[in-house]
């Protein structure tokens, strides 16, 4: 059985002995090459290793300041030998403590009549205040005895109360076996390096390596999935030549729905799917008339709302309900641009929270404007988007949007189950022409928790925010997890 040098130290430290703990072998040796003889020479079955619970006792804050004060019961004792009785005199000398020496009095005997103490047998809290300083100082000096503890437990700050596991360890029979010839240590290399590699000959001894025996996990910090899966995804669009932007949480009702042509009497504005602010925002004059104008009377070829329009409701401040808020900034000001630009933010509404609903989530938004664009363009886009990250089959069904027209939905199947991935659609002449936006634009907004949730097994998709260590330390890294 081939044996390490620092395996041979440790066996021949334990031979003939019973369990040995693993504090005096870090004592001893070298605590990390120790560590690591331990867990080879538990593998080969030549020593045992016992663990056991042990209770370990400090003294506590207020612990130290009673010792150095004197004990509650104590300083009442000292008052009362002196002639103070009245306990309405000892509340103006003690103050609080006069309620905590009180108890201990009476658990030994004292007693009050007529507003006036009474203790019998003095000797006997004498004594009951010696155990105690004598327990509170074993604390001090960490030498407190389980039987000092439960004097000092049942008092708050007394005392601190830890456990931890504590290891010994003993050889084995087949340990015990092993003779003086198999011990002797011998020059080791447990590193190949240039300078070993340069000189090395047949009589050096290469410390030997089993790939089969135990090794410790090794679980490296990793980024959070969605963040992780975020990038994944703004790698994606770069690579099909999409520029990234970056937006607000707090937005006005203006730019997060008057702006894309969403009536002020459209259910999104409602409390029940909007998270509004208090206070107002300031909006700028000419925009305010021509929202006005497209929303009350339309323009050639639409009607409008038909509604009087609000100017107040728009001032609202809000938290962005899309990212598309960054979309229409974005093309307004630059409304004779080609382009094709996205953003990966995070979005919020006013849902009910269960296994498949959040508050808040992560939006995927993109836009392509620009000569030749189509509603085909739109939706051989988002098919290459999906195959890119694995989705392999994608289609697509009609739908409904205040600012699209034509409107869609995206549902693709990822690893055998059939889901709805997002909304997409044309913008309507109303979102444009007032802009003078004169190119088509293709627009989408994707969720991306579900897609995660799919990768990761998960069924509820509370548990990607839930932040538990295990399941951070054991998932997989995301990279290639989304191929079929």
């Amino acid at each position: 059985m081939e044996l390490t040098n620092g395996e041979k130290k440790l066996i021949k430290y334990l031979k003939g002995k019973g369990y040995v703990g693993t504090e005096e072998l870090f004592r001893t040796f070298d605590k990390n090459e120790v560590t690591s003889s331990i867990s080879w020479l538990r593998e080969k079955k030549i020593i045992n290793v016992m663990e056991k619970p042990v209770t370990y006792f400090s003294i506590g804050s207020e612990g130290e300041k009673v010792l150095s004060s004197g004990l509650p019961e104590e300083k009442l004792l000292q008052l009362y030998l002196s002639g103070q009785s009245k306990t309405q005199e000892l509340e103006k000398l003690m103050g609080d403590d006069l309620r905590y020496g009180l108890a201990q009095v009476f658990r030994n005997g004292g007693k009050v009549i007529n507003g006036n103490l009474v203790i019998d047998d003095i000797e006997k809290i004498k004594g009951h205040i010696a155990r105690t300083r004598n327990a509170l100082e074993s604390a001090r000096d960490g030498k407190l005895s389980d039987q000092e503890a439960q004097i000092l437990k049942p008092r708050k700050g007394f005392v601190n109360e830890k456990v931890r596991m504590e290891r010994t360890v003993k050889l084995t029979a087949v340990g015990e076996q092993i003779g003086p010839e198999s011990l002797e240590e011998s020059d080791e290399i447990s590193q190949i390096t240039p300078e070993i590699i340069e000189k090395f000959s047949e009589q050096m001894t290469l410390r030997p390596y089993d790939p089969t025996l135990y090794a410790p996990r090794y679980l490296p910090g990793k980024i959070h999935p969605l963040s992780e899966f975020i990038e994944e995804v703004r790698e994606v669009m770069l690579e099909m030549g999409f520029k990234e932007l970056k937006g607000q949480i707090v937005e006005t009702a203006f730019w997060n729905m008057d702006m894309l042509f969403i009536p002020q009497n459209h259910p999104a504005r409602d409390m029940q799917d909007t998270f509004y602010l208090k206070g107002k925002g300031e909006l700028d004059a000419s925009k305010v008339r021509k929202v006005k104008r497209v929303h009350e009377r339309g323009i050639a070829g639409s009607r409008g709302w038909q509604y009087k329009w609000s100017k107040d409701e728009a001032s609202k401040l809000l938290l962005r309900t899309h990212t598309t808020v960054n979309t229409i900034r974005y093309i307004t000001e630059h409304p004779n641009e080609e382009c094709k630009i996205f953003s990966v933010e995070k979005i919020f509404r006013r849902e009910n929270l269960d296994a498949q609903h959040l508050a808040e989530f992560a939006q995927v938004e993109g836009v392509i404007s620009g000569k030749g664009v189509t509603f085909g363009v739109l939706i051989d886009t988002l098919e290459t988007f999906y195959h890119r990250l694995g989705v392999k089959d994608v289609w697509v069904k009609p739908s409904y949007f205040p600012y699209t027209e034509p409107s869609l939905e995206v549902h693709g199947t990822f690893k055998g189950r059939d889901m709805e991935l997002g909304g997409a659609g044309m913008f309507r002449p109303e979102v444009l022409k007032p802009w003078g936006i004169k190119y088509n634009v293709a627009a989408w907004g994707l969720g991306l928790e579900r897609l995660l949730m799919t990768v990761l097994k998960l069924d509820d998709i509370r548990d990607i925010y839930r932040n538990d260590l295990s399941f951070l330390k054991e998932r997989r890294m995301l990279k290639n997890l989304f191929e079929p």
